[in-house]
């Protein structure tokens, strides 16, 4: 006959195929909490990886906190910041990016502010003297900002057209598609842009965008560098810093599903469809050189960290700056973010996430999926283990190489859980199939237990003509009687639902050692003599030896220790005066004493060739009457609780045969 297989069965192994076949469809299609927790290991590998080595000649010119308490409050007239701008370019500065944007009129130009008096209050201002940057603030920035080199920024809007009248400097820009010149699909669209004053626009002579939309769990990692709107394309702020200092041409890379990259004298920076590029954040805030624009202004500033850098003019001052939560920090203000994004360009080392990538995370989700599909369905499960412990480690560690090493993301997480999900699944049905293999094991040694206790109960009727009825009474008469006294907290440790179970299956083996008693005093019709019933009280011992001996080839077990406890302790007497080893109390185990108490209930309603059947009543009376000599009182106790449940049993298995029985004693 063959035996329960150790390995899982073809639904198991269907089990497997699905689940590595699904963990591949969300490698190519991904779902957005599987995006949202990438995101999260995205930054966790950023975090540990080796930092640049040293940012690129970047400076951060600050409205800072300090130069709002020493120049007065935000915004400054426009030509402080003309002001500020020319001794940033007079410091050698190669180019300088204004992170603002100047979208209406200065209001501090005495002009339209002596205007704006005279038609409220009704004064006129005599403006003899002023400087003439005083009275158009704005055409003094314009004069500054002609004389270069300076980019501006804008924001473009997503939602409402508008800003008709701006202008703007697009990309210079080739578009390759698939080799060729084309188009770019997939760009981010814009309706609308908030913008600096067309005079302004037209002295710089360029300009680019700093919009940034965070992931949608609220974190920055990627930021647009092309956007179009109206069908030209647009850089973005650092993207046209990069191009006004470094100079050359931009070809944007544009395949089947969008933009695909970025060439930049010479580099590739690589995109996502929509034209953003993932930022490789160099450090958390400060991690680029501050000076603080009153410093600049003043003179105290020193003028070798501006020669030959390109500047940012931005600010971090409370209440103006524009946080966002990056990779690396809580809160990073955007004039930083742009400088990780143009250092990125400067030196070429933006993290990528190549197409190809795809198709690898979902080799990686698929092959090692089915290999462990394949190995538990021919091995243990810790051969299952041994695969998947390398495999997550291997597919962990050589995302998190890859990026720290050369700048490409890998997803590891689908191929990670992937495994983890079909070996845990596989595991579980492994245990639920063996587990069904063990509980069935035991449900047929249970009934080949059963089989062989009725055989031998039935060897031991043979022997003096019972009919079968004693046996089935007080296996069940055993059973109520344990379950009674269950719900006391004494027994409650000592009766669980196993232990009743065996009483229950082994109870008609309780005079099963009558086989080894000689026929003539087995089946005497008369009463015995003394030295007869010498010989029968012998059957304790000649059925314990027989219990003893199968227990001894087989092992300790709870089984054969009840089965022993109830052969050989079903005649002892609470108060020591019971055979075969006159046992008294707590001296005598458990089963001896339910049994006992079963046994005699048994002997006295039915009838034997020496004596007529007593009723139930009168049994209930000599149970009284013996408890505390013959019996535990707390047996007893729980006896006359359930007596009627006792009335029962013996109603519905009366037997039509008498069983001889020891005499009464004297």
């Amino acid at each position: 006959m063959r035996g329960p297989s150790r390995y899982p069965t073809l639904p198991a192994i269907l089990a497997g195929v699905v689940l590595t076949l699904l963990g591949g469809t969300f490698a190519v299609w991904s779902p957005p909490l599987a995006d949202s927790i990438e995101g999260k290991v995205y930054d966790t590998f950023l975090r540990s990886a080796p930092r640049h080595p040293a940012p690129g000649p970047i400076t951060i010119v600050d409205l800072d906190e300090t130069s709002l308490e020493r120049l007065g409050q935000w915004p400054w007239p426009r030509y402080r910041i003309a002001r500020l701008l020319e001794r940033i370019r007079e410091a050698g500065a190669t180019t300088v990016g204004l992170d603002m944007v100047f979208a209406e009129p200065d209001r501090t130009s005495l002009t339209p502010l002596s205007a704006e008096i005279l038609r409220d209050l009704g004064t006129r201002i005599d403006l003899a003297g002023f400087p003439r940057e005083a009275m158009d603030t704005d055409r003094a920035l314009a004069a500054t900002l002609a004389g270069g080199p300076f980019v501006l920024g804008y924001q473009f809007d997503f939602e409402t057209a508008r800003g008709d009248a701006c202008v703007l400097h697009p990309l210079r820009a080739a578009v390759l598609t698939g080799g060729k010149t084309g188009g770019a699909d997939g760009l981010f669209e814009a309706r609308g842009v908030d913008c600096n004053l067309p005079m302004l626009s037209k002295a710089a002579g360029s300009s680019g965008f700093f919009n940034a939309v965070p992931d949608p769990d609220g974190v920055l990692r990627r930021v647009p560098l092309v956007i179009r709107h109206k069908g030209a394309l647009y850089p973005n702020l650092a993207l046209e810093l990069f191009l006004k200092a470094r100079g050359g041409d931009a070809v944007l890379e544009s395949g089947p599903e969008g933009a695909e990259a970025l060439r930049l004298d010479g580099k590739r920076i690589p995109l996502d469809r929509r034209g953003n590029m993932l930022v490789n954040f160099r450090g958390p805030h400060r991690t680029f050189p501050h000076l603080s624009a009153a410093a600049v202004l003043e003179g105290t500033a020193d003028p070798a960290r501006l020669k030959g850098r390109i500047v940012l003019l931005g600010t971090t001052a409370a209440g103006l700056k524009d946080i966002r939560t990056t990779p690396l920090d809580a809160a990073q203000p955007g004039v930083e973010i742009h400088a990780n994004v143009l250092d990125n360009l400067l030196s070429g080392d933006p993290i990528a996430a190549p197409r190809w990538a795809r198709a690898v995370r979902v080799l990686l989700v698929l092959f090692p999926g089915f290999l462990l599909t394949g190995l538990l369905a021919r091995s243990s499960a810790a051969w299952g283990l041994a695969l998947i412990i390398p495999s997550a480690a291997g597919i962990w560690l050589g995302s998190w190489g890859l990026l720290a090493y050369r700048q490409v993301f890998l997803p590891p997480l689908l191929p990670v859980v992937t495994l983890a999900v079909v070996f845990t699944v596989l595991s579980s049905i492994r245990y639920l199939q063996a587990d069904r293999q063990v509980r069935e094991r035991t449900r047929k040694l249970a009934l080949t237990q059963d089989a062989i206790i009725q055989s031998l109960a039935a060897l031991t009727e043979t022997r003096d003509h019972e009919t079968g009825g004693h046996i089935q009474r007080t296996r069940h008469y055993i059973r109520v009687l344990a379950g009674r006294l269950q719900a006391r907290p004494v027994f409650r440790n000592r009766l669980d639902d196993a232990t009743v179970d065996l009483l229950f299956r082994l109870a008609p083996l309780h005079d099963i050692g009558k086989v080894g008693v000689r026929d003539r005093i087995l089946l005497k019709p008369d009463r015995l003599t003394p030295e007869e019933y010498e010989e029968m009280k012998r059957h304790t011992l000649y059925g314990s030896e027989t219990i003893r001996m199968a227990k001894r080839m087989m092992g300790e077990d709870a089984f054969f220790q009840i089965a022993d406890d109830l052969v050989l302790n079903h005649h002892e007497r609470w108060d020591g005066t019971g055979y075969p080893n006159g046992l008294r109390e707590g001296a005598i185990p458990l089963p001896g004493r339910l049994m006992a108490v079963a046994d005699a209930y048994d002997a006295i309603i039915s009838a034997r060739v020496y004596k007529q059947a007593q009723t139930h009543e009168e049994a209930v009376r000599v149970m009284r009457e013996k408890r505390g000599t013959y019996f535990d009182p707390d047996v007893v106790d729980a006896f006359l609780e359930i007596d009627e449940e006792f009335r029962e049993i013996a109603a519905r298995f009366s037997g039509a045969g008498v069983e001889p029985e020891l005499p009464p004693e004297t």
